[in-house]
Parts: structure tokens; C-alpha cells; sequence
């Protein structure tokens, strides 16, 4: 597993090399180095750099151009408060010529590449004033632009970015950070390489699922096996006011997609006529219900889970108080991989001391909003810093978290990672039942939920993206998502169509 870190334990394992003994202005130099090796540099460059390091990064690019025989135009903010290290470097070029990065008129537009030194990965907060403006310029400008280290106004942590330089190519130093892969953040990198300079990462690393990841668990079958060895996953959901039949049949279908051997649906015994037209693969229980809903019978509820691996629950369930009964019957009376979702989320909210002490293996599948509640906070809190809300949730109650986003975020507390192939064809209704079926296939077979959570996003990511190749990103459903989840069982080329 790659990764990627947070800005703090970059910002401490660059502290940790320089007290070890390389010069803070030796790794700016590499930093140009790098930047210089990993672009191919063409026609009028401009160097727009700020008044810290990021800025300085600039201001040695700019030596090693002038060195290989480029003039670049050097456009610099503040300069009489420039940083040691980057004064260092200003003073190296004292014989050239400085435009004020404010002053627009000197922008003629015309640049064939610009490089983006102007804020660093210690910029929090919104851009403002004269260099909203510069940053809107560049956006506008029409040339290449390369962001060293990060995109100008991008949070380094949380991806947030409500103005932000839009790069075609940004070259990380000696790490991605992990606001280059979530939010905005992927809308504003362009393509992303990394120029290792020689600081050894101290602190967290927070992983990337990647292929690997995912194939080891897809080993080949063994010929003489059948159905049960693969384990039995059973969803729980469906109401008469949120029937979801189609839903709940392709979360089941893909689970079954997903490599367990059997699959079962258990909704309101009203609702099985519905179910049966469309959960032709799968077992179907009806359960005891009032005014449309399932209602909680132990003896069924036991009856239910006999045999299952993995259970998920709250696709169509409807969000009632006594809903909690099955709840507490899944966390501390059965001992499997419970997955909760959707309404069964906003009913753990109210009643977020059944996690304490849980018996069962315990996933949750929130979208931020989801989170937010859990949290009893507002969603711009969770956007904010989502790897420490997840990890920080995870820790204090002993479960496992999938926070989804355009980038995921999985972690049960001691373990955090992003799942970054996530594609806008899943921003579509139905998109995380087929996750959660996903998720239930893999976890019939793997106990570990931050490895099987972890892996069903990426299968998810990888079969829309070869469904958007067909459809389209606007055209993709749920269901074609499922159908294609197949693809992933096939380890000769995980790429390639079912």
C-alpha cells in the first residue's frame, strides 16, 4: 500500500532531517531540483512565488533555469519579508529582474508555462484581496501550470479549497499530501508525481488502496469447493413507505458478485411479492412487521442470522426509535461482520452507546451528512478534516469507519486509508447499496473490515469507471455498477471488462 501524510508530520519530518544534519537550503534546493526534472520545460515560463518556502522552491527553480540556459520571469509577493531560505535564494539572484506578483498589468498572459510557488502547505483559510486575484489569473491564463509541493489555496489536509490555482501538473516534495487526494483537491492537482529529496517521513502514514491491496483478496478457488465455503451475508432493510425491491436486489446481487457463496434479504413479510421479482439469486425471509416496518423478534432475528458472516442492515428500514432493538440484537448478540448503513445510521446516532462494548465486527458506511449526525456536528466540520474524524470516531468506539467522498476514508483507529479512485459516475442514487453489497461479499470471507471496506470501494471506483466508458459518467446506474462488479474476479486483468 502507497501513501500519502498529513502537512504536521511532513512539517515534523522535515525538522527531523534538517536537525540531522542537511541544511534547510539544501533541501530547497533538491525541492527545485525535483520540480526541474519532472516537467518538460518549453518557451516563456513565469514563476509566481510567495513570501515562504513555497516561494523560495520558486526562487531556486528559477537558478537552475537561468543555469540550463531559460529566462524565466520571476514575479515575487512581499519580498522584504521573504523567509531565511528564500532570501537566501533571492540574494542568489540578485541580478535579475522581479516583477510585483500584484501587479497585474506586468501579466501579459502570454506565458507558456507557469509555476505556482505561491502558497505552501501551511496556507489555512480562504485567499483574499490582490492574491485571489493573481490566483484567478492564472486560472485564466491559458498556459500550462505546474503547482510545486500544492496547488496555491488548497488546504493541504482536508482538500478544501474555495480559491485555489488549478494545475495541470503538481510535484509533490517527497510525499503527496493528503489534501492533494480529497475534496477539491482532486479537482485542482492536475496530474500528481512525487520528487523524493531525501527527508525520511516520521509520524503517521496514512495508506492509498491500491491494486494489490484489493487481489490478495481474490485468491484463486480451490476446485473441490462449494458454496458454503465462501460464507452466507444476509441484508436487512425495505419498509412499505421505502420498499427499494430494485436497491435491496442489487446490493444482494452484488455481494454475490463480490465472491460470497450465499446471499439473503430479509425485509417486511409484505413486501416479499415485490422482492421476488427482482432477488431471483437470493433467499428471501420474510420478517414480522408494524404499520410497514419490521419489527424486532428476537427468536426470528437469531432465526435470520443463523449461518450468516456478514449482516448489514438499514437500506429502506426507515428511521423509528425501535429499530434500535435490532440494533442492539446485531452488536451484542451475534458475533459476525455487521455492516450499518443508511437509516440504521441515523437510528445509531440517537443511540450511539450500543457501540460501547459491541460483540459483533462493526463497519459503518456514512456519507458526510450521515457523519455529521453520528458526530453531532455540521457537515462543513467533517469536510474539514475528515481522516481525523473518521480515525478519531473509529478509536473512540471501536469500530471500523467508510467515509465516503470523492476520495474514501477508512479507518478503524489504528489503521487510516483513502481510497482515491473514486469517480462522479457513482454520484448517482443506489451507488452505496451496491457498496455495502460489496463490502458484505469480500467480508463472508475476510474478517477484516478496514481490508474488505477498503477493497469494495475500490472495486466499486474501478467497475463505474468501466461503466462510464460505455454510458458515460451522467449515464451510469447502480445496477450497471453491480453487473460489473464481476470484473474484479477475474485476476488476469483486473481492467478488463466481465
Amino acid at each position: 500500500m502507497t501513501y500519502c501524510v498529513s502537512t504536521a508530520t511532513m512539517r515534523d519530518s522535515d525538522a527531523a532531517t534538517i536537525a540531522a544534519g542537511v541544511a534547510s537550503t539544501e533541501l530547497m534546493r533538491r525541492a527545485a531540483q525535483g520540480v526541474f526534472d519532472r516537467v518538460e520545460w518549453r518557451g516563456r515560463i513565469a514563476i509566481l512565488c510567495g513570501k515562504g518556502n513555497n516561494g523560495g522552491d520558486g526562487l531556486a527553480l528559477a537558478g537552475i533555469l537561468i543555469e540550463r540556459g531559460f529566462r524565466p520571469q520571476v514575479y515575487l509577493y512581499a519580498a522584504c519579508s521573504l523567509s531565511a531560505d528564500a532570501a537566501y535564494y533571492r540574494e542568489k539572484l540578485a541580478r535579475i529582474r522581479y516583477a510585483d506578483v500584484y501587479d497585474l498589468q506586468q501579466w501579459d498572459g502570454k506565458a507558456d508555462i507557469v509555476v505556482d510557488c505561491l502558497l505552501g502547505t501551511g496556507f489555512r483559510g480562504e485567499v483574499r484581496g490582490d492574491l485571489r486575484a493573481a490566483i484567478e489569473t492564472v486560472n485564466a491564463s491559458g498556459a500550462y501550470v505546474v503547482s510545486v509541493d500544492i496547488p496555491s489555496g488548497l488546504n493541504g489536509d482536508s482538500g478544501r479549497a474555495p480559491c485555489a490555482v488549478r494545475a495541470h501538473r503538481t510535484v509533490a516534495i517527497e510525499a503527496i499530501k493528503s489534501g492533494l487526494l480529497l475534496g477539491e483537491g482532486k479537482d485542482c492537482v492536475g496530474e500528481s508525481v512525487v520528487a523524493p529529496i531525501g527527508i525520511e517521513i516520521v509520524g503517521e502514514r496514512i495508506g492509498i488502496v491500491g491494486r494489490d491491496d484489493v487481489t490478495a483478496l481474490f485468491a484463486p478457488r480451490r476446485a473441490a469447493s462449494h458454496k458454503g465455503d465462501y460464507g452466507k451475508t444476509l441484508i436487512v432493510g425495505g419498509s412499505r413507505e421505502y420498499v427499494g425491491a430494485v436497491k435491496l436486489a442489487t446490493a444482494a446481487r452484488a455481494a454475490l458478485r463480490a465472491g460470497c457463496g450465499l446471499s439473503a434479504v430479509a425485509v417486511p413479510s409484505s413486501l416479499l411479492a415485490a422482492m421476488q421479482t427482482y432477488a431471483l439469486e437470493n433467499t428471501l425471509i420474510g420478517l414480522a412487521e408494524s404499520d410497514g416496518a419490521i419489527r424486532y423478534d428476537r427468536g426470528a432475528a437469531t432465526q435470520a442470522l443463523r449461518g450468516v458472516r456478514a449482516v448489514a442492515i438499514g437500506m429502506g428500514l426507515g428511521d423509528r426509535d425501535e429499530h434500535a432493538q435490532w440494533l442492539r440484537h446485531l452488536l451484542h448478540e451475534y458475533d459476525g461482520n455487521v455492516l450499518l448503513d443508511a437509516d440504521a445510521l441515523n437510528v445509531l446516532a440517537r443511540n450511539l452507546v450500543l457501540l460501547e462494548g459491541a460483540r459483533s465486527n462493526v463497519l459503518l458506511t456514512p456519507h458526510p451528512a450521515e457523519m455529521a449526525r453520528l458526530c453531532g456536528t455540521d457537515v462543513s466540520s467533517i469536510l474539514d478534516d475528515p481522516i481525523g474524524v473518521a480515525r478519531d470516531f473509529a478509536r473512540r468506539y471501536g469500530c471500523t469507519v467508510l467515509l465516503k467522498g470523492a476520495s474514501s476514508v477508512i479507518s478503524d483507529g489504528a489503521r487510516t486509508a483513502l481510497m482515491t479512485d473514486g469517480t462522479p459516475a457513482l454520484a448517482k442514487g443506489g451507488s452505496g447499496d451496491t457498496l455495502c453489497g460489496v463490502c458484505l461479499g469480500i467480508a463472508a470471507r475476510e474478517s477484516d473490515w478496514f481490508r474488505a471496506a477498503g477493497a469494495a470501494a475500490y472495486v466499486c471506483a474501478h467497475a463505474a469507471r468501466a461503466c462510464a466508458e460505455e454510458y458515460g459518467e451522467y449515464g451510469v446506474l447502480a445496477s450497471d455498477v453491480a453487473r460489473r462488479i464481476a470484473l474484479w474476479t477475474r485476476r488476469d486483468n483486473c481492467d478488463r471488462d466481465e
